[in-house]
C-alpha cells in the first residue's frame, strides 16, 4: 500500500508467493513489520498498544475515526496465544486448512510460508491495521476483540517432515462408540481459530486470511458458531446452549494456577506455554429432545434448566451432591446423568471448555443444529479421552447428541513480537 492507500499490486500476498519457494519466504519475513476444569460436555462451557505511527495514511485516517479501537485491541503476541485465556468472543469461526503439497520440500515451504503470513495478518488485524495488500483496510480499523489462534494437526507434522518435533501429547483421538462422522468435518493440516465481538471484522479477517494462504494452503471446511451476550445467570461468565441449559459452569478461571496446570503445556522445550486443542462437532437432536417434559430433560443432565443448579442444589456454582439420596433412598444426582458421568474424577481430567453454538438450518427435513466443543488441555490422553470413553459408554443424554466431527491441533506457544508462530521448526 503506498502513500495514498492505494494498493501496490507488487506487494499483495499472492504476488509475494507466486515467486515461488525459499525466495518467497525469504521476501515475506522482510515485508513482514512486526510479525512476529471439569469435563462437563453438557455443560458446553493488558489492552494492546495503539495503531503504529508509521502505519499508512489510509489506515491512520481510518483509525481516526474509531477510538475506541484501542480498547478493543488484543496483542497477537506474547507467552500464549489469544483465544483461550482471553474472554470468549461472541463469534467464532474454525477454519480446517489442508496444505497445498502432501510432502517433501513444497510441503515443508507451504507449512512455513502460512505460518509467516498468518502471524503477519494477525498481528495488524488484532491490533486495528489493515493487513498488507488489504483492500478494505476501513474494516481494520476496530478489531473488535479479534483473536486469531493457530493450531497444528498430525498431518501438518508428517506432511513437512518435523514429525519428530510434534508435541508427545498430541495423541490420537479414538473414534469412540458414539461417534457418527460426516464428511467433511475431520482432521485437518491446519486450523485457525478466529473470534469477534463484530461479525463484519469476523469475516473480513476471515477472509484476508484465506486470500493470503490461498497458494500454500486450501480450506477443507469452515465451521461458524456463536454464543449469547447475556449471562445465563445475572453475574455469572456462562452462557446457554441451544437445548437451554446453562453452558459451561464449571471451568478454571483465567489467571489462577488451576488454568495454568489444566491447560498449558508445562514441559521446557518448543511447546512450553501451548496447548492441545480437540474440536467436535456435535449434532443436538433437537426434535426428541424438544418432546421430553423439563423435569425429565433436568434429570437426564443432572442440572435444572432455570438456574443451571445441579439437582439438589439452588445456584449455578453449588457443589454437586453425587452421594445425597431423596426421601426415598434413591440419588439426587442419576448415577448415568451427564453431569454424574462427565464430570472430571481426578484433577488430571480437568479441561478448559470454551463451546459455540451453531445452526446449519434444515437438514433432511430436520433441523441441523449443535454444538462446536472446543476443549484446551495440557495433555488428553489423562484428561479428555479418559472422560469421553465413559460418556461414550454410560451418558443417558447420548439419545440426544451425536458427535459428526472430530479433530485435534498443538497450538504453539505465542509468538514474540517481531516472530512468528512456531518460528524455528523447520530449522
Amino acid at each position: 500500500m503506498n502513500r495514498n492507500g492505494a494498493v501496490n499490486p507488487q506487494l499483495t500476498r499472492r504476488g509475494l508467493l507466486a515467486a515461488g519457494g525459499a525466495v518467497v519466504l525469504g521476501t515475506v519475513g522482510g515485508c513482514a513489520a512486526a510479525t512476529s476444569g471439569s469435563a462437563e460436555v453438557g455443560d458446553l462451557a493488558t489492552p494492546a498498544a495503539p495503531a503504529s505511527p508509521t502505519a499508512s495514511a489510509v489506515e491512520t485516517a481510518t483509525a481516526a475515526t474509531a477510538p475506541a479501537s484501542a480498547t478493543r485491541a488484543i496483542s497477537f503476541y506474547g507467552q500464549h496465544q489469544a483465544g483461550v485465556e482471553t474472554a470468549p468472543a461472541t463469534w467464532q469461526t474454525f477454519l480446517g486448512l489442508d496444505l497445498a503439497h502432501d510432502h517433501g520440500q513444497a510441503a515443508r515451504n507451504d507449512g512455513e510460508a502460512l505460518l509467516r503470513l498468518v502471524s503477519d495478518d494477525a498481528a495488524r488485524l488484532t491490533a486495528g491495521e489493515a493487513a498488507l495488500g488489504d483492500t478494505e483496510p476501513q474494516l481494520a480499523a476496530d478489531p473488535a476483540n479479534l483473536t486469531i489462534t493457530v493450531g497444528l494437526g498430525r498431518p501438518f507434522f508428517r506432511k513437512t517432515d518435523t514429525f519428530e518435533q510434534m508435541p508427545e501429547q498430541l495423541a490420537v483421538i479414538p473414534k469412540f462408540t458414539t461417534d457418527a462422522f460426516e464428511d467433511p468435518w475431520g482432521q485437518t493440516d491446519v486450523l485457525l481459530q478466529v473470534g469477534c465481538d463484530d461479525p463484519l471484522v469476523l469475516s473480513h479477517a476471515i477472509r484476508m486470511l484465506t486470500k493470503d494462504t490461498s497458494t500454500v494452503a486450501h480450506v477443507r471446511w469452515t465451521q461458524p458458531g456463536f454464543r449469547s451476550g447475556v449471562p445465563s445467570n445475572p453475574g455469572s461468565a456462562t452462557t446457554r446452549n441451544l437445548m437451554g441449559q446453562v453452558d459451561g459452569t464449571i471451568n478454571p478461571a483465567a489467571g489462577t494456577a488451576d488454568f495454568e496446570s489444566i491447560v498449558w503445556i508445562d514441559q521446557p522445550g518448543r511447546w512450553q506455554g501451548g496447548t492441545i486443542l480437540v474440536l467436535r462437532r456435535i449434532r443436538m437432536l433437537l426434535d426428541t429432545w424438544d418432546a421430553l417434559d423439563p423435569t425429565t430433560k433436568e434429570v437426564v443432565i443432572g442440572r435444572t434448566l432455570d438456574t443451571g443448579a445441579p439437582l439438589g442444589g439452588t445456584s449455578e456454582t453449588d457443589p454437586v451432591p453425587f452421594d445425597a439420596v431423596d426421601s426415598d433412598g434413591l440419588p439426587v444426582i442419576p448415577a448415568d446423568s451427564h453431569i454424574a458421568v462427565a464430570h472430571a474424577t481426578t484433577a488430571a481430567e480437568s479441561i478448559l471448555r470454551r463451546p459455540y453454538s451453531y445452526d446449519n438450518g434444515m437438514r433432511d427435513g430436520t433441523n441441523d443444529m449443535g454444538l462446536l466443543f472446543a476443549a484446551y488441555m495440557r495433555d488428553p490422553r489423562t484428561s479428555y479421552i479418559p472422560m469421553q470413553q465413559r460418556v461414550a459408554s454410560s451418558d443417558a443424554f447420548n439419545r440426544w447428541n451425536t458427535t459428526i466431527g472430530s479433530a485435534s491441533y498443538a497450538l504453539p506457544p505465542g509468538a514474540a513480537e517481531g516472530g512468528y508462530i512456531a518460528e524455528g521448526l523447520f530449522a
